[in-house]
């Protein structure tokens, strides 16, 4: 008797995955047909053909029922037994003016202080008509601590020389840069102990500026501007990111030197990139339905303005493929050198110091939720995540279903991890920022020590697993355009590994990884829930905006450390294609 009871439940859920849905007699614009569909609906996962119409899924099901939606117009997409999925959704990438941070040259595969001087004077001596020399990949842990302008000079001695850092928060700057930029030891810190100036025993500054202390310079220089530079970051980074199959994305924050400004240069900058992304959706050229939020790193910024300021970009940018409707604080420097505010000291003893306070935190997504704004906070250290998690809890008391979330969430003492779950507090994580990447792993054990790194670090998967709305994504610029992929991020959240590394090794171990399916929800339906696009985007279900990515073979069937290999055939975003393979 249980035996028949299970094959007739088996059957029923069998006839109920594969039962066709469809809303429309009419001719299909594309069938695609010939292989397998993951819906990411739950009520149907699975099918074999969809059918779009405009820019709407109009059937989902079996191959006989898009047969009867196909007439002479209908453009047929034999995928030949590859995989249809919804179009990727990416809740954390900077893709519209970031570019100025990958020019000139990189250093991430520098493994000592002398790579990295190498490096720069290589690129410098091939690039001897460049006025300044620019570049990124440089981290503490490689160099053996912050890097000086002497050391610099030694590589560009007769220009001006400014490099990020592998994350680009911090930068290097030669001693003809900050003689430019004016930089002398009564130059002032922005914030102490958060944005500032690397200083020696006198005062004087070294060479390095803390957090954006740098951006100032980085204009001074003449490396800056403004509008071609956002049409350069858009045409190749959202070129990129359609080929890997990313069809929807955050934007949290414009990147640019002006971002600490956040009542004046900040705001100039976002409705420069609107502008722009304006122009290309009213052309038809715009390849990514597009969310803009502005930064809060000014602690005294006017928050007043700010709202009238978005009220009014919220009003002008609401759909369909352009959105302004959310909010970026950036209230912390980095916690691998030691700044990011720990709730206990680091093995060293400091503590690291906030940007912005958690009372003012709260008071920002407060108001934020006032005036209907969603809020996603940077937090990378157990003081921020803290701060965060009071600050959203406060926010829900003023609208229920506010959706402000922890963007990074990299560290999180146990009690806050189980507010995180007891209260669904929405995640966004860089699965490269928790593994062994760039010596990440090295850092936590050093800074935070084995106990700590083992219980609060990386967690993400513990939140899926818990049913918590987790999104995943890449964080351009702080990881390279080669990471970008939404198939990359996935295979370092269902192995806990660097994918660039074949060598890398699972960190930390204490972390069950992500399944497939979580990590699939992740880059779909979670992260459209995130931007409070579920109803129209990330699955595949009659009615939704036809977002569809065709792949070359189907994640539940591919070994986890291949599933960035995963080719994409086909990206098409609101019923058009934006990317398709050549052979």
């Amino acid at each position: 008797m249980k035996k028949s009871l299970s094959l007739f439940v088996v059957a029923v859920l069998m006839s109920v995955a594969m039962t066709p849905i469809s809303w429309s007699n009419e001719s299909a614009d594309y069938v695609f047909t010939g292989g397998k569909v993951f819906t990411v609906n739950e009520k149907q996962p699975w099918a074999d053909a969809v059918a779009v119409k405009g820019n709407k899924i109009i059937y989902v099901g079996d191959a006989a029922g898009a047969r009867k939606l196909t007439g002479e117009n209908t453009k047929i997409i034999d995928t030949k037994g590859k995989t249809v999925m919804p179009g990727f959704v990416d809740a954390h990438d900077h893709l519209i003016s970031s570019g100025w941070t990958s020019k000139g040259v990189h250093l991430f595969d520098g493994k000592s202080k002398e790579d990295y001087i190498k490096m720069v004077k290589k690129y410098a001596d091939e690039n001897p008509d460049l006025k300044y020399i620019i570049g990124i990949g440089w981290s503490t842990g490689v160099y053996g601590g912050r890097p000086t302008a002497k050391e610099l000079d030694q590589a560009v001695p007769n220009r001006p020389a400014l490099i990020l850092d592998f994350t680009a928060h911090d930068a290097w700057l030669n001693s003809k840069a900050m003689d430019i930029a004016g930089v002398t030891k009564d130059s002032p810190d922005d914030q102490e102990n958060v944005i500032y100036w690397e200083r020696d025993e006198s005062g004087t500054p070294t060479g390095t500026g803390v957090e954006g202390q740098w951006m100032e310079a980085y204009v001074a220089i003449g490396a800056w501007d403004a509008e071609k530079i956002i049409n350069e970051t858009i045409d190749k980074l959202h070129n990129l990111a359609a080929s890997n199959g990313t069809t929807t994305y955050l934007n949290p924050g414009i990147v640019t030197p002006n971002m600490k400004d956040t009542n004046g240069g900040m705001q100039d900058d976002m409705i420069a990139a609107l502008k722009n992304l304006r122009e290309r959706e009213q052309a038809g050229t715009l390849k990514l339905r597009t969310f803009v939020l502005p930064f809060v790193k000014n602690p005294k910024a006017d928050l007043d303005q700010l709202m009238s300021f978005m009220e009014e970009m919220r009003k002008e940018y609401n759909g369909p493929k352009l959105f302004a409707r959310q909010i970026k604080i950036h209230p912390e420097a980095n916690w691998n050198v030691e700044l990011a505010p720990m709730l206990k000291p680091y093995e060293s003893g400091k503590l690291g110091a906030y940007g912005i306070s958690p009372n003012k935190i709260k008071e920002i997504m407060v108001t934020a939720a006032k005036h209907g704004f969603d809020s996603m906070i940077h937090t990378d250290s157990t003081g921020t995540s803290h701060a965060g998690i009071e600050g959203i809890l406060a926010a829900r008391k003023v609208d229920p279903d506010n959706r402000s979330a922890l963007h990074h969430a990299t560290w999180l003492i146990p009690e806050d991890a189980k507010r995180v779950i007891d209260n669904k507090i929405p995640i966004n994580s860089t699965p490269n920022f928790t593994n062994d990447w760039s010596d990440t792993d090295k850092d936590a054990l050093r800074l935070l020590g084995e106990k700590r790194t083992m219980n609060y670090f990386g967690l993400y998967p513990n939140f899926a697993r818990a049913g918590v709305k987790v999104s995943i994504s890449a964080d351009l610029p702080s990881t390279p355009p080669t990471m970008q992929g939404p198939l990359f991020c996935l295979q370092g959240a269902v192995t806990m590994k660097d994918p660039a590394n074949p060598n890398a090794k699972a960190f930390p171990p204490t972390v069950k990884p992500m399944t497939i399916e979580q990590a699939l929800r992740a880059i779909t339906i979670d992260a459209a829930w995130q931007l409070r696009m579920e109803d129209k985007i990330g699955s595949l279900e009659v009615g939704k905006l036809a977002d569809i990515v065709v792949l070359d073979a189907n994640p539940f069937e591919t070994a986890p450390m291949k599933l960035q290999d995963i080719k994409v055939e086909r990206t098409m975003m609101d019923g058009n294609f934006t990317y398709e393979r050549s052979e």
